[in-house]
């Protein structure tokens, strides 16, 4: 299949499906149609102890070996494991899951805000703002990826059923952490963007690519308003949000549609 080239090497896009080395080139039994990702790893570990989650596979990089859980929530096999953080590596563990079967991703994470919202308060994405690299190796160049409507459609439903106020916007996916200058903040604001990270984005396009579906829930921790004084608002310390994501994240894994849409796959 045919290279789309560019001047610049980050807008050029081969439409191969399959690179040299595959993710599922060691043959591993599949994985549940559902994975959930959660960048909360301690939210994640008091899970997995408390059910005694068994390991069904794991992705091994030079950072560590994560494991690859498997749970049994609302009478659905769902895979767990912890999100890596950034665009490329998010991108290689996406793609990983994918490949060993899973066809839907949820994630739940922690995103810096562009305005006041309170600390803690729930954000659903609706769209991405690709100023990230990873995404433009699985699709063609595009200022923002919208996110799958019948996946907002469940993280809405669940949201609703369970009275967890939240705010929908799109979200600034960006790799570069220390680059969130004053300007760029007020930039992003003026394209529509309320929030910030570093992997929906990435996690969006890849799914896309391989004809799965994704979905996030995120959570407001750090406020970049304040140009001088920046406040982390001690973001990484909110157990109570983490918690409340994580569940509100499974709650959602288990919808029934879910496991209709992966058995008519089959």
């Amino acid at each position: 299949m045919p290279i789309v080239k560019h001047a610049y090497p980050i807008l050029e896009h081969d439409t191969a499906p399959d690179g040299i080395i595959r993710p599922n080139r060691h043959g591993r039994p599949p994985l549940p149609p559902v994975a959930v990702l959660t960048f909360f790893g301690e939210v994640l570990e008091a899970y997995v102890e408390r059910h005694q989650c068994p390991v069904l596979n794991s992705y091994d990089s030079e950072m560590r070996r994560f494991p690859v859980y498997g749970t049994t929530y609302g009478g659905r096999d769902i895979a767990l494991i912890q999100a890596v953080v950034g665009s490329g590596s998010i991108a290689m563990m996406t793609d990983f899951l994918l490949g060993h079967g899973v066809r839907t991703i949820l994630a739940c994470g922690g995103c810096g805000v562009l305005d006041a919202i309170p600390a803690g308060d729930v954000i659903l994405p609706t769209s991405a703002l690709r100023d990230e690299g990873a995404s433009y190796h699985y699709l063609p160049p595009a200022r923002h990826i919208d996110l799958d409507e019948d996946i907002l459609a469940i993280l809405k439903e669940t949201l609703d059923a369970h009275h967890v106020p939240y705010v929908s916007c799109r979200t600034w996916t960006t790799d570069a952490f220390y680059r969130e200058t004053p300007d760029m903040v007020t930039y992003r604001k003026e394209e529509g963007c309320r929030v910030v990270e570093m992997e929906c984005a990435t996690m969006a396009a890849v799914a896309r690519f391989r004809g799965a579906k994704f979905g996030q829930l995120l959570y407001s921790g750090d406020i970049l308003t304040d140009f001088d004084h920046y406040d982390d608002r001690e973001w990484s310390k909110n157990g109570s949000a983490r918690e409340t994501l994580f569940r509100l994240i499974l709650e959602s894994a288990k919808h029934e549609s879910l496991i209709h849409e992966y058995c008519h796959s089959r």
